[in-house]
């Protein structure tokens, strides 16, 4: 065994390419590693061959770290802990990310689990090397951790949050190389490097994993180390990026008013995640000036009721202001909204649907996806979704389809519907960003022009679409070989 190689992997968390952006989830973790003297290796399923993973794992590292949320990840990240199994029967497979953070308990008893680091997992990852390294099998000190001992699964004490401003700079060392590949392939590719200003929201959305993961502590970077780590990104050639924060600089103005100046300085292309009641006409300006290149906004409802219920923060006056200001500017725009809620009436649902029209009336050429419901584990919805009849799956496994297309609430009626609608509007409202390439002249166009008919009409029946969708889904990386072959 290498007591000091460490192997963190990342399994695809999307059938489509638009998804495939650097996964600081184990970058970060990596760098904290490399600082104190632990070698690491990466693989990222989006850009690495399996013949990597496979060579990693039979250079016997100390331990190989999983990360996943709850989606369509699950059943990939399962599949290479499989795989790591085959090859090491004995190797330790060490679960983090938001899934196993908020289902430790249920994560910790798979077969392909040992470990389960919750929440953020710098520091009890290293202090889970350390211990490993040198033969300690009490681990009960160390906190944020999931173990198995003598058949018995234990979870210690939660861990404190870092400062974020003591962390490296998740590209330094072997981070570096990922970062490297993904410049590379965003000529002509959607694939975008991602950078974190800060963790954490300022706000309290019930259906989000923030207010169980962050405990709704958000902490931000100081000027300097922002302002640091810009000036690494443009070194390695990096020219655009997307914001990871859940809502940029955790929403604070004075540090945009900081922040803004650096992006337009550096010469960056940028794109953020924002309140909808964040813009004035004078922010909205400085954005553009400084490089901000698409904007997205979680609106979920027009209904004052229904964002009281979910704990949105804003109401449907904030939101109309919103709209009508960032509409005035020019910078691509999505304004995201959510049906089947937990209690939501047809009415409800309706009043979204005519919201949806109403936006793009009003913001012509903004991107409106609507997307189901779906129950996160651990947010503040999950347990009115329970009281409604909602089955969680009973173990890790179960998961593994938890996505917007295929999860069916017990409360709805209809639930074809719902996902005719979310794929629906997906090749109508976004087809200009993400199918409008290749392969729209042979299926996307029709089906786009086929969409807004069915929009206008509101007739999903016999909707096949969601058949070619979930083809596609299962064979998408398989077409994405397919066209960069026909593109050479």
């Amino acid at each position: 065994m290498n007591k000091n190689l460490v192997v963190l992997s990342y399994a695809n968390a999307s059938p489509f390419p638009y998804h495939a952006w650097t996964p600081l989830a184990i970058l970060s973790l990596g760098s904290y590693l490399e600082q104190h003297g632990i070698e690491v290796e990466y693989f990222d399923e989006r850009i690495h061959k399996k013949e990597r993973f496979k060579e990693l794992v039979s250079r016997k590292p100390l331990m190989v770290g999983l990360s996943t949320m709850t989606c369509f990840q699950i059943k990939n990240t399962l599949r290479l802990a499989n795989l790591a199994r085959s090859i090491d029967p004995d190797i330790p497979l060490v679960w983090g990310g938001t899934h196993p953070s908020m289902m430790a308990e249920q994560t910790l008893e798979s077969e392909y689990v040992d470990y389960v680091v919750k929440g953020e997992g710098e520091h009890t990852l290293l202090e889970l090397v350390r211990a490993m390294q040198e033969g300690t099998t009490d681990l009960g000190d160390i906190k944020g951790l999931g173990w198995k001992n003598s058949g018995k699964d234990i979870l210690n004490e939660d861990r404190d949050f870092l400062d974020i401003n003591d962390l490296p700079f998740p590209y330094d060392g072997k981070g570096q190389e990922i970062l490297l590949e993904y410049i590379r392939r965003s000529g002509d590719t959607l694939e975008n490097i991602g950078y974190e200003s800060s963790r954490g929201c300022p706000h309290k959305c019930g259906f989000c994993y923030n207010v169980y993961f962050h405990k709704n502590v958000c902490r931000v970077k100081t000027v300097e180390k922002v302002r640091s780590e810009l000036q690494k990104l443009k070194a390695l050639g990096v020219n655009k990026m997307t914001f990871y924060d859940d809502t940029f600089l955790a929403g604070k103005k004075d540090m945009m008013q900081n922040i803004l100046p650096l992006l337009k300085e550096m010469d960056f292309k940028w794109i953020a995640n924002v309140r909808i009641n964040t813009f004035n006409d004078e922010l909205l300006r400085q954005f553009k000036e400084s490089g901000c290149v698409y904007l997205f906004f979680g609106v979920e409802s027009p209904d004052d009721d229904v964002l009281k219920f979910i704990r949105k923060g804003q109401n449907r006056r904030m939101i109309d202001e919103g709209i009508e200001t960032v509409s005035k500017g020019d910078i691509p725009t999505l304004y995201s909204l959510i049906i089947g809620l937990p209690g939501e009436t047809e009415e409800q649902m309706n009043r979204t649907l005519d919201f949806a029209d109403e936006i793009r009336r009003r913001h012509p050429g903004a991107e409106v996806p609507i997307q189901p419901y779906v129950p996160l584990p651990g947010t503040l919805l999950y347990q009115e979704a329970l009281k409604l009849g909602f089955k969680a799956p009973t173990h890790l496994e179960g998961w593994k389809n938890f996505t917007n297309d295929e999860v069916r609430n017990p409360w709805i009626k209809n639930p074809r519907l719902l996902h005719a609608i979310y794929i629906n509007s997906f090749m109508a409202f976004r087809y200009e960003r993400f199918l409008k390439n290749f392969w729209s002249s042979l299926v996307f166009g029709p089906l786009h022009k086929l969409s807004l008919w069915r929009w206008k009409h509101r007739n999903f029946k016999f909707f096949f679409e969601i058949y070619m969708y979930l083809t596609y889904k299962r064979l998408g990386r398989f077409f994405i070989i397919l066209e960069k072959m026909i593109k050479g």
